[in-house]
């Protein structure tokens, strides 16, 4: 009899802490894991950060050894930062990701270069307005983000503006539609 008082404590204290940790995790998820500008990391040698999921809305630009990469921390500054990191190019001044199949790339000193569309690690994948996030409606600038990993069933992408804890990304190739792929000339 004593037993089995016991253990009906024991399943009440275990079904209190797995409510205390189910509200807990809900939480980090609402207020975030990251303050804005905390580091949430790093691919091929380029930090990302985090913008609080898009929570704080900083106008303020960033630059990369002087030369100019987007508004903090937005998803257009780490694909552009990546691409002069790793790459040595840049592209010209967009106002959304969804601007990007469109602008010009250029080395850093200004020499024209043409992107192919292959899919590679370091590759962007540019979503068109309206899509990605699982939101047609609401996301009016895109989304940009670096490939990083590649199967047959999928790409990983690293990315800033998106989900902090998600800085690596599995997407399935069938979720990839209407998307716009631009590799290195390389």
């Amino acid at each position: 009899m004593r037993l089995s008082k016991y253990n009906k404590i024991i399943s009440i204290l275990i079904v209190i802490l797995i409510f205390i940790f189910i509200f807990f995790l809900i939480y980090k998820y609402v207020t975030g894991y990251y303050k804005f500008g905390d580091k949430i990391g790093t691919f091929n040698g380029v930090d990302a950060y985090s913008n609080q999921q898009d929570k704080t809305n900083s106008l303020d630009s960033n630059y990369y050894n002087g030369i100019y990469t987007g508004q903090k921390w937005q998803c257009v500054e780490f694909a552009r930062r990546y691409l002069i990191i790793n790459e040595g190019i840049t592209f010209s001044d967009v106002d959304s990701a969804f601007e990007i199949p469109k602008a010009q790339f250029k080395t850093l000193n200004g020499v024209l270069v043409k992107m192919s569309n292959d899919l590679k690690p370091g590759s962007l994948i540019i979503w068109p307005k309206g899509d990605e996030k699982g939101d047609e409606k609401g996301l009016t600038d895109g989304h940009v983000a670096v490939v990083s990993f590649i199967t047959p069933f999928g790409v990983t992408v690293v990315e800033q503006n998106y989900i902090d804890s998600w800085f690596h990304r599995f997407i399935k190739m069938s979720d990839l539609k209407n998307v716009t792929i631009i590799g290195s000339p390389r």
